[in-house]
């Protein structure tokens, strides 16, 4: 796995930008949703996907993906549909 790393400023009402290749390496584009959470004193982006198989095909370059990263797309999905359906 490859960490990527940047810095980036947070504007006023606590916006910022996420750098291209990042946006790029995770499949975000506009209108693209994503969840946000904590860990300790870090904050974790994770981009939500509709079909996690279909979307996530590719993403890693040519790479496939390992059931962790699947497993991880599905439960993200099931969290988001759940919410969606209260």
């Amino acid at each position: 796995m490859i960490c990527m790393m940047q810095r980036v400023k947070i504007r006023k009402k606590g916006q910022f930008t996420i750098p291209s290749q990042f946006r790029k390496k995770t499949n975000i584009k506009e209108g693209s949703e994503v969840l946000i959470e904590t860990r300790d004193n870090e904050l974790i982006i994770h981009p939500l996907v509709s079909d996690p198989i279909k979307e996530g095909f590719g993403l890693f370059g040519k790479e496939t993906l390992d059931s962790r990263e699947l497993k991880m797309f599905a439960e993200t999905s099931r969290v988001i549909s759940k919410d969606n359906d209260k």
